[in-house]
């Protein structure tokens, strides 16, 4: 049988499945929460997997290798279950087993189990340490032969990340910070202290700190974690995050240090404003400081970087400027999203011993194609009016110059949390009110938020001061807007004179660089307010039911729909 591998993320955050082809590049792959329709859903990915088979045209049963992205080994010397338990459920016993034998053996560091179908079929159930599978999704989607490594989020087994250098023999780790020393968690308790929802929100602080002074807070805040090297701590007496049993994340000493936290929904103010100020530069001098002690090892001038810390765009944009490596890969899934293509990937590679892919991931488009005539069908079914231009971009171009805020559907979903043009919500950045209207009567969100430019990859320059050979193929970094293209892009420059690029390639995403240039016909810039398709508090749209219903449910003035074009 021929070899079909499948990585699933069941942690707990951002369930999805990855099916890599027979080649053992990614084929198709999708977040639970786009099927489910369930926001951030966490339940076991089981239509992410049978979406995967059955856009590859296979069944569940032909999969022969399943890797999962968390190791419950360092877990087996603690059972929750005894023998009366597993006799009243006896599908309990495989884990009893696995409880029982471990700690006859004084430990495990790896499980691997047989499932045998009723019809002979084999599948071999493998686990992945959770911060490998970050390292795999990085290093093995960056095109480096070899590269330096970065992980950092809230929590894997027993740490909060790794630092360490890798090379064709895979991983060789420097460190790893033991829980609950975490950046992520550290982020996530000044989130919940600001009003947010932690381990959700923590983008809303990112966008915050754009407009306070870190100096005001910054040396309040910056004791509260110390670097040695390639390892840092936090002093615990000031959080909670890691006491299962109390409210918060963080403790009554940091509301002694700041005063009392913000009630969620309160007005924000200087205050609020000066503190995320200095959470964000916290962070960023220490990743900083390790970075420079990484390097300071290995001389290595490549660097990736994967776990949820480092959604954090602002960061990311910084650390060319701040660090001494001369080239940093991060991708479109840092977070636990791209754990199922991380544990694929690192299982195909490092486990089945297949090849490293070859050239550097420019697009996540991992969804299923809609054909037209699928398309059309759905349009039919609920007898909408619609047109089919001959000059798509041309059209769309028009109604975007005249005002029009429209929803673009197009192609394979993108995987991860931000839309790069196949599932995207587009409008003139050049118009002064479109932030506010977009976020009020479409996204129906914060009005602080930012939205993002996406520009053509040969004229990135023109409106963005960054390195030279910078790309942000996956929205992953923030970098300073030049002074003139602040003033003829409103809609999309930040407070604080920055934007978080989509850099659009040609080659990879054809027709949405085709509209961006149809766009510039009328406007005079080749740039477009770019956020995902969807509304507040829902995931983005994945087939052409929810593009449709989130179109006539909200303030979009048209859709174009694969070759179709709807107006209101």
């Amino acid at each position: 049988m021929a070899q079909r591998i499948l990585g699933i993320n069941c942690s707990g955050f951002h369930s999805s499945a990855c099916l890599l082809g027979p080649d053992g590049q990614v084929q198709f792959a999708i977040a639970e929460e786009r099927l489910s329709r369930v926001k951030q859903d966490k339940a076991f990915p089981r239509q992410a997997i049978r979406y995967c088979c059955a856009a590859a045209g296979i069944g569940v049963a032909d999969v022969t290798d399943v890797f999962v992205g968390w190791n419950p080994a360092p877990y087996l010397l603690q059972p929750r279950q005894g023998l009366a338990e597993a006799l009243h459920d006896r599908g309990k016993l495989a884990q009893l087993a696995l409880n029982e034998l471990a700690a006859l053996q004084g430990g495990a560091r790896r499980v691997e189990q047989l499932l045998e179908g009723p019809a002979g079929t084999r599948t071999r159930l493998h686990y992945v340490d959770h911060h490998r599978a970050h390292f795999a999704n990085a290093f093995l989607t960056s095109g480096f032969a070899e590269a330096d490594v970065f992980v950092a989020d809230g929590f894997g087994e027993q740490t909060t990340g790794l630092l360490g250098t890798a090379g064709p023999q895979g991983l060789s780790e420097l460190a790893a910070n033991r829980t609950p020393h975490s950046l992520g968690l550290f982020y996530g308790a000044f989130t919940e202290f600001l009003g947010f929802r932690p381990n959700g929100e923590e983008w809303k602080v990112m966008a915050l700190a754009a407009r306070g002074n870190w100096r005001t807070f910054y040396d309040q805040l910056r004791p509260l974690i110390s670097v040695d090297d390639l390892h840092y701590e936090l002093d615990l007496r000031y959080f909670e995050f890691f006491l299962f049993f109390t409210p918060h994340y963080y403790s009554p000493k940091l509301v002694a240090l700041l005063g009392p936290p913000r009630a969620p929904g309160a007005p924000l103010g200087p205050r609020d404003y000066d503190l995320v100020a200095a959470v964000q530069r916290v962070v960023e001098d220490v990743v900083a400081e390790l970075l420079a002690n990484l390097h300071a090892r290995t001389g290595q001038p490549r660097l990736v970087l994967g776990g949820g810390l480092f959604m954090n765009s602002v960061l990311n944009g910084k650390l060319r400027q701040r660090t001494p490596y001369q080239e940093i890969f991060i991708g479109g899934t840092p977070d636990d999203t791209g754990i199922g293509v991380g544990s694929a990937l690192y299982g195909h590679r490092y486990v089945l011993g297949g090849p490293a892919p070859a050239a550097a991931e420019a697009h996540n488009f991992f969804g299923r194609d809609y054909p037209a005539a699928e398309l059309e069908a759905e349009l039919l079914r609920r007898k909408l009016r619609y047109e089919q231009p001959a000059d798509l971009p041309a059209a769309a171009a028009a109604l975007l110059h005249g005002g029009g805020v429209i929803g673009w559907f197009q192609g394979a979903s993108e995987l991860g949390q931000r839309a790069l043009g196949h599932r995207s919500i587009l409008a003139d950045p050049t118009r002064p009110d479109m932030k506010a209207r977009v976020n009020a009567s479409i996204k129906y969100r914060e009005a602080f938020r930012p939205f993002a430019p996406a520009v053509p990859a040969e004229r990135q320059h023109e409106f963005f001061d960054l390195p030279a050979g910078e790309t942000a193929f996956f929205m992953e970094k923030v970098f300073a807007l030049r002074p003139a293209a602040r003033a003829r892009l409103p809609a999309v420059t930040h407070d604080d004179g920055t934007g978080r690029l989509q850099t659009v390639a040609a080659a990879g995403n054809p027709l949405f660089h085709q509209l961006l240039l149809a766009f510039e016909q009328l406007s005079g810039v080749p740039v477009l307010l770019n956020t995902s398709f969807n509304l507040n508090g829902m995931p983005m749209v994945e087939s052409p039911a929810d593009a449709l219903n989130c179109y006539l449910g909200s303030g979009l003035d048209a859709l174009v729909l694969g070759p179709f074009l709807l107006r209101k």
